[in-house]
Order: structure tokens, then sequence, then C-alpha cells
């Protein structure tokens, strides 16, 4: 019995061929391999194209072709929760940032559309994998802040702290992903 766990698990983890292992499961494994590095090169390419052909704010895409290529990781992948995070971080973030362009909005709702695209964000991964509760939390806090900043009851995070914001965010879901107990 433990032989043919440890065995499974070598096929599933692509260490040992399905057709090697006689009496085996009929299970296949389906996880393709260099999905994530693959995307990722195409997004940063594709990204970089942009300007040539004169679009504005080309930088802001890349947060959205990034987010594509996690999409496409949990797309394929065989344990693709710590893809879909990155996808909803990343889109939400491209998002947020190219909202008020494509609008034409004033500079005063810049931020809390960015917000609101991040709640919104986190909110779709709950949506997605609902046994997850943990983004409802920075999803809440986004959601706050940006009813703060909406209704102007408070100035939330302080002007010389906002370049900071950004960063802290993408160091904060990544460490999350990295150090959290595997489920």
């Amino acid at each position: 019995m433990a032989e043919q766990m440890a065995t499974e698990a070598a096929v599933q983890a692509g260490a040992v061929p399905r057709d090697a292992t006689a009496g085996a499961s009929p299970l296949v494994n389906r996880r393709r391999r260099g999905v994530v590095g693959g995307a990722v090169l195409i997004a940063v390419g594709i990204t970089y194209l942009l300007p040539t052909f004169g679009v504005p704010n080309a930088t802001s895409y890349l947060f959205l072709a990034l987010g594509a290529a996690f999409a496409a990781a949990y797309l394929t992948g065989l344990n693709p929760y710590v893809y879909l995070v990155p996808a909803a971080t990343l889109i939400s973030f491209g998002t947020g940032l190219l909202i008020p362009g494509w609008l034409g909005l004033p500079d005063e709702t810049v931020a809390p559309v960015f917000l609101a695209s991040l709640t919104v964000g986190l909110v779709a991964v709950f949506v997605i994998r609902p046994n997850r509760r943990w983004p409802l939390i920075p999803a809440a806090v986004f959601g706050l802040i940006t009813l703060l900043e909406v209704f102007r009851v408070a100035t939330v995070v302080p002007s010389g702290l906002q370049p900071l914001f950004v960063p802290a965010v993408l160091i904060c879901v990544g460490g999350y992903l990295i150090l959290a107990p595997r489920l």
C-alpha cells in the first residue's frame, strides 16, 4: 500500500512515466512544464513592444500581461492556487492603473479606482476558491480605504508613503504565498 502511494506520488511529480508503473491507477500527469516561464517571457516581450506602437501607459500593461501569464499557469497547473493569487493581484493592479486613463477620470479618482480594483481582484480570488478566506481580509482593508478616500473622510495612506504602497502590497502577497502553509 505504501509502495503504491509512493509510486503514484512519483508519477504525479513527473519523476516516473505512467507506462513504467505496472498496475498504477489510470491518472494522467497533465502538468505542462514551462508554462509560467514561457508566459512571463511572452508577457514581458509584448509589453516592450507596446511603446513602439505608441500605446500610452505601456508599462501599466505589464501588470495585465504578467497577470495573464499567471492565469495561464492557473488554468493548466495541478496545484494552481499559488498562481491564482498573483494572477488576480497583477490583473487588478494593471486594471487599476489603466482605468483612469481609459475613462479620462480626474486625478483625484486615481487612488480610489486603484484601491477598488485591488479589492475586486482579491474578492475574485475568494469567489473562485471560496475555501480560502484570507483574501477577504486585505480586500476589506482596501475597500475601507477606498470608501474613506471616495467620501474624503480621511487620507489613510499619507502622500509620503504612497510610492511605497504598491511595492508593499506585492511584497506582502508574495511573502504570503512563499510562507503560507500548503493545504
